[in-house]
């Protein structure tokens, strides 16, 4: 596996194009508040829904209910892990304790596992990986909207609980019972997934793009060189601590090719690029939040391909 590949290489450059598409879009007016919400609801009611069941529904990695439950059960440990160090980091570095101290832990707790996570997977690895990383990240998301909600909000586990019944859980859902019923290769399913696939293409381009449109919209007051406690503290748990914590558990304990695959890819992930709207979202603190995402998508070029090459060496799948 080379990762200094084109494929690599030109995912990351159309990820940034795209980003700056949108905020050009934005720039210019031609898509603002308005226009952002009904396309953003498109892209999680029915984009990524539809990729899931097409990648899903048929995918021969995900043979068995035990491996569903283990990648999901890895996505959701990872993102408490992540938001466990990124407290710990948070304490050592001085972030301010109380709402800066929950908004960076959160912020920097969660790695981006969709939008670059998803299309770096299909540059280095096959179809079905892919299928593997999207039954992983309903784990993620399951983590994020429960505990991670709760953290930064400062509200009770059990009110979040309630964010679990979302779209993507219901298509995995769905999609995991066509597969393990043996129906992922039949007529109407096929045909099913094969719809889904021409779907489901348009959730990473257009939600990339709304992602240029919400950093033109939030990213007014961000200053580059402030608050060094914050940007020192996500470096350090993005780029050193939680890639060396989960290249160590793939490489030890983890016996799936598939999902020491995708773990490689989560280690080198830089901070995801939403969750300053959802800690603007529970009262948060917005530019710590947003700090953690500008600060590692900048690097990413450099650092990511950096930690899947040391990754890949270590876990044998040079």
């Amino acid at each position: 596996m080379n990762v200094f590949s084109a494929d690599l290489a030109l995912a990351i450059t159309r990820l940034a194009l795209l980003i700056s598409l949108g905020w050009f879009l934005a720039r210019r007016g031609w898509v603002g508040p308005q226009e952002r919400q009904p396309l953003m609801r498109i892209v999680v009611w029915v984009f990524f829904p539809a990729m899931i069941l097409s990648r899903v529904s048929n995918n021969p990695l995900i043979s068995s209910g035990p491996k569903a439950l283990l990648y999901v059960g890895a996505g959701f440990l990872m993102i408490i892990v992540g938001f466990l160090v990124a407290t710990a980091v948070g304490t050592l570095f001085g972030v301010k304790a109380g709402v800066a101290r929950r908004s960076f832990a959160f912020s920097a707790g969660i790695n981006n596992f969709g939008y670059l996570g998803i299309p770096v997977t299909a540059a280095l690895f096959n179809h079905d990986v892919v299928g593997v990383l999207l039954v992983h990240n309903v784990g993620v998301e399951a983590a994020i909207w429960t505990v991670g909600v709760a953290m930064v909000s400062g509200d009770s586990l059990a009110r979040g609980l309630r964010n679990l019944l979302q779209p993507m859980t219901v298509a995995l859902f769905v999609a995991l019972t066509l597969n393990l019923a043996g129906l992922g290769g039949t007529m109407p399913v096929r045909f099913l997934a094969d719809l889904c696939h021409n779907i489901g293409e348009c959730a990473i381009p257009i939600g990339t793009l709304l992602t240029g449109v919400y950093l033109h919209e939030n990213i007014g007051q961000f200053r580059m060189l402030a608050d060094a406690s914050a940007s020192f503290g996500v470096m350090a748990v993005r780029w050193v601590v939680m890639p060396l914590a989960l290249l160590g558990v793939a490489g030890c304990f983890i016996t799936d090719d598939s999902l020491r695959r995708v773990i490689l890819v989560q280690a080198a992930m830089p901070c995801g690029i939403f969750t300053f709207l959802i800690v603007g979202l529970y009262k948060g603190d917005v530019q710590v939040s947003l700090r953690c995402s500008v600060i590692t998508m900048l690097c990413c070029p450099l650092v990511t391909p950096l930690w899947l090459y040391v990754g890949s060496r270590w876990l044998g799948l040079g």
